[in-house]
């Protein structure tokens, strides 16, 4: 009889124990599950956020800018002038990423453009899987790629996965790119076009180490193949050099004037004159519709 008693109380026991056990698990679940909605929830707050804060944007293109350490030194880098933000090359995904690919969907922008404040954006370790995430998540999207072209040969079949690449060159003398860039190595644009299954366009910054040399540049670039160019004005420079003299502007390109020179159409570009708007993903996450880098926030 004391047998009986004792294996019914432990019956008893090791029943309650069970439910706790289950209601346990059962309280976990719940946990788990009203956690993930409570996110949802707060990235739909988000979301819609977005959508009021740019119902009224009229943004052409986007930017996704890298920041980090860069295989050039230029005196003239853009992110000199700029608050420092955290080094994205090893991330992936990139912050804000989902939130930014959001909004170029809401918006309807379709042109996204691959680019650095202090780095090269072919020094991202993500490079491929972040060009395939962008074309999955923004139908339609035409990938451009800014860099300096240093690891384009290197890194060419990723360069070829872009719709289109714009490479900065300074010059074609040695001495000129070691005052413009830190190394006296010349770009192997012949090279890097002969592998370029992509368009290229050649953008130059015009200072005065190569405003002599912008002639001799844009005639260079004609023969080797090129259709397409900007000469950068130095942003805040008040000197303003003469540039393609002899030369009438055919047509202007958002607020800067777009030259005929020869066959090849060259935009004088001036940061302070253009008249875009954009949207601009940073490094830290931040989205901005800035167009001058300065004065995102």
């Amino acid at each position: 009889m004391a047998r009986g008693r004792k294996e019914r109380s432990d019956a008893a026991r090791w029943s309650g124990a069970t439910k706790d056990m289950a209601r346990g698990r059962k309280e976990r679940s719940d946990a788990a599950r009203w956690s993930g909605a409570t996110k949802d929830m707060a990235r739909g707050r988000k979301e819609r956020s977005d959508a009021a804060r740019w119902s009224g944007a009229t943004a052409r293109f986007a930017n996704i800018l890298f920041s980090g350490p860069c295989n050039l030194r230029c005196p003239d880098c853009i992110g000199r002038r700029l608050v420092p933000r955290p080094d994205n090359l090893d991330r992936f995904p990139l912050a804000g990423l989902d939130r930014f690919c959001g909004l170029l969907r809401r918006l309807g922008v379709t042109q996204v453009t691959l680019t650095g404040t202090n780095t090269d954006p072919q020094l991202y370790r993500h490079e491929a899987a972040l060009i395939a995430a962008l074309r999955a998540r923004v139908p339609g999207a035409r990938l451009n790629l800014h860099t300096n072209g240093v690891l384009a040969l290197r890194r060419i079949e990723t360069f070829n996965r872009y719709d289109r690449a714009c490479i900065s060159l300074p010059s074609f003398e040695p001495d000129t790119c070691r005052r413009m860039t830190g190394s006296a190595r010349v770009l192997p644009l012949a090279r890097i076009l002969a592998a370029a299954r992509i368009p290229v366009k050649i953008s130059t910054l015009v200072t005065e180490h190569n405003v002599a040399e912008v002639p001799s540049i844009v005639a260079r670039c004609r023969a080797l193949g090129i259709r397409r160019m900007a000469l950068r004005r130095r942003h805040g420079d008040p000197r303003r050099y003469p540039l393609l003299a002899g030369h009438r502007p055919v047509r202007r390109f958002a607020g800067n004037p777009v030259f005929d020179v020869d066959g090849i159409e060259v935009t004088v570009w001036d940061f302070g004159a253009t008249t875009l708007d954009c949207l601009n993903l940073l490094s830290d996450g931040t989205i901005s519709g800035a167009y001058l880098l300065e004065r995102a926030s």
